[in-house]
């Protein structure tokens, strides 16, 4: 059997692991940790370009509970493709004067999964290829 050095701590272990059994757990505990770190880093950089008033909505009680009454009333499922639904979408955006006064009504919500949320919004979309060369 091959052996080589583990990466942390120099002991023989097999060839093809990285790590012996004393340092993998503690390996994985500190790109964990280092993972929630990067996370919260991007949720403070995001959250520093969104508008206060914004982010107080969807963090308050009436957003939380309206938010739960929905997905519970709808079976947690999606009303456009009929997946599980896990997010709450206003009807006319909140971003908009009618949408800003009609924020906690419920007929102005509706529930969708992830990938149709985002599809509404389009987010993430791919772009076009463009043509390097315009057609004459």
């Amino acid at each position: 059997m091959l052996l080589k050095a583990c990466n942390r701590c120099g002991c023989l272990i097999p060839y093809g692991a990285s790590y012996c059994t004393v340092c993998t757990p503690i390996v994985e505990a500190e790109r964990e940790t280092r993972r929630q770190e990067i996370k919260r880093e991007n949720d403070r950089r995001y959250n520093k370009t969104r508008d206060p008033k914004y982010s107080q909505f969807y963090n308050g009680v009436g957003w939380r509970t309206l938010s739960a009454k929905r997905l519970q009333d709808d079976g947690f499922r999606c009303a456009w493709c009929g997946k599980i639904a896990d997010e709450v979408d206003h009807i006319i955006e909140i971003k908009t004067p009618e949408g800003w006064e009609r924020r906690l009504d419920y007929d102005n919500t509706r529930s969708l999964c992830h990938s149709c949320h985002n599809k509404r919004h389009n987010r993430f979309e791919k772009r076009r290829p463009t043509s390097r060369f315009k057609r004459s």
